[in-house]
């Protein structure tokens, strides 16, 4: 089972939204390679209008840059990152976003996939939930065969 599948197996009935994407991180990626129902329902993109992109189409004036470059630092090592920055929706609506970022590497360390765990921040008291307990604390490591 391909790592995609795997996590849409998972993912199909979360609340959380999910994005999978590849392990490029210089521009034009990452590539969106899969993104849940509950993303979907967030962003107002729909999964045939993300895969083949990059997420950063979710970004715009307001998202801050030291978040974005603090994500990428953490990727290149690889270690999950966790962050609330701004994204914007596709009618260009902005939102607070708490993203948990977990790296997939293969056997020798090297990013191959990155898995994003988002959920709306709502104004009011609390904070997200975490999802850690969704993939672990460490993040996970490419299905053999992926």
């Amino acid at each position: 089972m391909s790592l995609v599948a795997a996590v849409r197996l998972m993912a199909e009935t979360l609340d959380h939204a999910v994005v999978v994407t590849d392990g490029a991180l210089d521009a034009p990626g990452p590539i969106v390679l899969y993104v849940n129902p509950a993303f979907e329902r967030m962003t107002g993109y729909t999964s045939q209008e993300m895969v083949g992109r990059s997420p950063r189409i979710l970004q715009g004036a307001g998202t801050s840059l030291a978040a974005r470059k603090a994500l990428a630092r953490s990727l290149r090592v690889p270690q999950p990152h966790e962050t609330t920055l701004v994204n914007y929706r596709k009618c260009g609506e902005a939102y607070r976003c708490h993203i948990q970022v977990y790296p997939v590497t293969d056997e020798s360390g090297r990013l191959i996939n990155a898995i994003a765990i988002e959920q709306e921040v709502k104004r009011g008291p609390g904070r997200p939930r975490a999802a850690r307990h969704l993939l672990g604390s460490q993040g996970p490591r490419a299905p053999d065969g992926a």
